[in-house]
């Protein structure tokens, strides 16, 4: 058999940069869940329409209103009346003048308890308030 006089020299791969981006994606997703679930916290049971999922969101630019069954309305984790509900809003809308505003009303509050919060934030400038429903996926 024959022999070489070279070394070989071992061959590695360096696994730095990807711990690297392990730790940073983990940390990412800790964050992103947390804003994410701090809306989700309220008591609203959203109606269902089908769609074909969520799409990312700018946090700064979007408004969620809460509204419970009872016709309570919680924005930021705060219950707001009426006057100050369109104070708040005309604050935010000042600062991002492409505010979206989400309502996400509990299926079994009264359209009346909607609808006056929809004008409401009409009045306080925002021309196209949404209502935000729990989407299922399209089934094929």
């Amino acid at each position: 058999m024959i022999r070489s006089d070279k070394k070989r020299d071992d061959i590695y791969i360096n696994v730095t940069p990807m711990i690297d981006v392990m730790i940073f994606l983990i940390v990412f997703f800790l964050v992103a869940t947390n804003f994410a679930q701090k809306e989700r916290e309220q008591d609203v049971l959203l109606p269902e329409t089908r769609g074909t999922g969520g799409l990312s969101k700018a946090l700064e630019q979007n408004l969620i209103i809460n509204v419970k069954k009872d016709g309570e309305v919680i924005v930021d984790g705060r219950k707001l009346g009426d006057k100050e509900l369109q104070a708040f809003i005309a604050r935010r809308h000042e600062i991002a003048s492409a505010l979206k505003v989400k309502v996400r009303a509990d299926k079994r509050t009264p359209y009346g308890d909607v609808a006056t919060v929809l004008a409401i934030v009409e009045r306080a400038g925002v021309s196209r308030p949404y209502i935000d429903t729990k989407q299922s996926l399209l089934e094929p």
